[in-house]
């Protein structure tokens, strides 16, 4: 009994002011485990960092109303890991799902002890182990250089994998099961760096620019929310310095906004930002109109709008790819400009790195888009041959679904209308289903146009590449006809001297020096002309198909260079 009373004096009034700042406060702190949140529409209460006997209190007692919504959240699983078993048992989580929710996670390796590698020394590495390479090659995490190794169990067949090794390299794994637990990684835009850095720095890299993060959401058939969230940096010793404190702050976003969303205390800072207003609570300010009462909004709505506005992290979304100048397409307008500039085979290699990155992002917003299908069959009423056996773990839910229908409507529902799972609200549904338009509209369909200006700049880049060989072969051609030119316009004239220079009885004392320099002209201006009208019909005069001519070059800085001199002097 004291225990329980303990566990109750550690909840506050949410809605006082010095509670809901220190909730904001412990959101934005990386040693922060965990909250309890419950509410309804006339009242809130929270506890924050609650241990074993506390959770093991909250969850004996009941709510106090069937329309109070409790949410659990849980940072750092592998911290709290009889936690996580307290909880797994109230709700008869399976094991496996148990199992992946307590999963240890990758150690991080030293920056320092991972050795830099030439482009050179990485190429000629993939040409030599390029068949071992998935066995032998230490891959390094994105994020945190963490490192998998070889595992002796691996070298000997035995594929041992742990779950944050399969997310951390198969960025668009997924797991939604039943009972509405959905399990999925989110890319959380730490740093935005200019489209120069990020060509140079990210070369190599195949994997998207950002934090990536896993979490696991359930929704129970008691109002009650779990969301649990990967530890940022796990392993870590000491404090963090101030970039990681303000990764926490980018990482846990959408948390603390949807937070903010349940205390009556963030009434003024709710009204003046609407975009970010989400309408969870019944009760609160904005979500009351000018007449004072409340909106459609039920209390009973809460636990799915809850789980939705958890899952919709649309800030991530708009920073990555929604927004109309976001990293992507920066990056390809200024591989596109620098293509202009000098058109190589280094482009290639750049541009097939970032056509990487992109498809591993198309691959995960296709992750969500699968989540959301399977969350929306799950609501869909199922046919009467296929209904669960009263002892199953589906056929509780579907009578506790009927009780919840019983309790709410005074009627018992027939089989027809039990779906799958934890049903989930009507305003819930309308949003996932709104939620997966706009994940096709705005963020699968830019992703594919990014990749489709991609697969265009490696054209273009290889079209200005062969445009650069073709001037440079028609300069060698001119400057190999103009060679030619000057020996043709010289060979009849050296034919002349020569022949003045034989010394011929009673020829050779006949010519005069002015003879010599008349036939000199005669046959340079013939020659010249002949030239000319040889360049014509054959169409080999210096002109500007491409590149400007010298004579047009020359003439060109001349008068650039007498301008400039007449200025001068008018200024003078």
């Amino acid at each position: 009994m004291s225990n329980s009373n303990a566990t109750s004096q550690r909840f506050e009034d949410f809605d006082q002011k010095s509670v809901f700042a220190k909730f904001e406060s412990s959101v934005l702190r990386a040693e922060s485990l965990n909250f309890v949140l419950e509410f309804d529409s006339k009242k809130a209460r929270g506890a924050l960092d609650l241990d074993l006997d506390g959770v093991k209190q909250m969850l004996a007692s009941k709510q106090a109303d069937i329309q109070t919504t409790r949410w659990i959240n849980v940072w750092a699983p592998e911290k709290q890991k009889e936690i996580l078993r307290t909880i797994a048992a109230h709700y008869a989580f399976s094991p496996r799902l148990l199992g992946l929710m307590c999963s240890d996670p990758m150690k991080p390796v030293p920056a320092a002890a991972i050795a830099p590698h030439s482009r050179m020394q990485d190429f000629l590495h993939r040409r030599r182990d390029v068949p071992r390479r998935s066995m032998q090659d230490h891959v390094q995490d994105l994020e945190g250089h963490i490192e998998l190794g070889e595992s002796p169990s691996l070298a000997q067949g035995v594929l041992d994998l742990n779950h944050y090794h399969i997310i951390n390299e198969v960025w668009h794994y997924f797991s939604v099961d039943w009972d509405l637990c959905a399990g999925y990684n989110s890319l959380h835009n730490i740093h935005m760096p200019s489209p120069a850095e990020a060509v140079t720095t990210r070369r190599g890299q195949n994997k998207p620019a950002g934090k990536r993060m896993w979490t696991w959401l359930v929704l129970c058939n008691d109002n009650t929310v779990i969301s649990i969230h990967e530890n940022p940096f796990p392993g870590r010793s000491g404090s963090l310095t101030s970039g990681e404190l303000g990764s926490i702050g980018v990482i846990r976003r959408n948390l603390l906004n949807v937070l903010r969303q349940l205390s009556k205390a963030n009434d003024t800072a709710r009204s003046q930002n609407p975009v970010m207003t989400l309408p969870i609570r019944s009760g609160l300010q904005p979500l009351k109109d000018h007449s004072g009462r409340g909106s459609k909004l039920s209390p009973a709505d809460a636990p799915s709008l809850l789980f939705y506005y958890l899952f919709d992290d649309w800030y991530t979304t708009y920073s990555l790819v929604a927004r109309r100048e976001h990293q992507y397409g920066d990056q390809l307008e200024y591989l596109r400009g620098s293509m202009f500039n000098k058109a190589d085979l280094d482009h290639i290699d750049r541009l097939h790195h970032v056509g990487r990155q992109l498809a591993v992002l198309k691959r995960i917003y296709r992750s969500y888009d699968l989540i959301i299908e399977r969350i929306l069959d799950r609501q869909k009423p199922f046919e009467k041959a296929v209904a669960p056996a009263p002892d199953t773990a589906i056929g509780a839910n579907a009578r506790s679904h009927a009780l919840h229908n019983e309790q709410t409507h005074g009627s018992i529902p027939d089989v027809e209308d039990i779906s799958f799972g934890v049903p989930l609200s009507t305003p819930a549904l309308v949003r996932f289903e709104r939620l997966k338009d706009r994940i096709r509209l705005f963020a699968m369909s830019e992703i594919q146009e990014c990749l489709d200006e991609k697969e265009a700049l490696v054209l273009l880049n290889f079209n200005l590449i062969a445009i650069k060989q073709s001037n440079a072969v028609e300069r060698l051609t001119r400057i190999t006809i103009l060679l030619a030119k000057v020996t043709i316009l010289f060979m009849p004239v050296s034919l002349m001297t020569a022949y003045f220079t034989i010394p011929i009885p009673r020829i050779s004392d006949k010519y005069t020096v002015q003879m010599y320099w008349t036939a000199f002209a005669v046959i340079m201006t013939v020659s010249f002309l002949f030239l000319v009208a040889f360049g014509k019909m054959s169409g080999t005069l210096e002109g500007k198909p491409i590149y400007r001519s010298l004579t047009e070059t020359a003439f060109d800085m001349s008068k650039h260079a007498l301008g400039s001199k007449r200025k001068k002097e008018v200024d003078d």
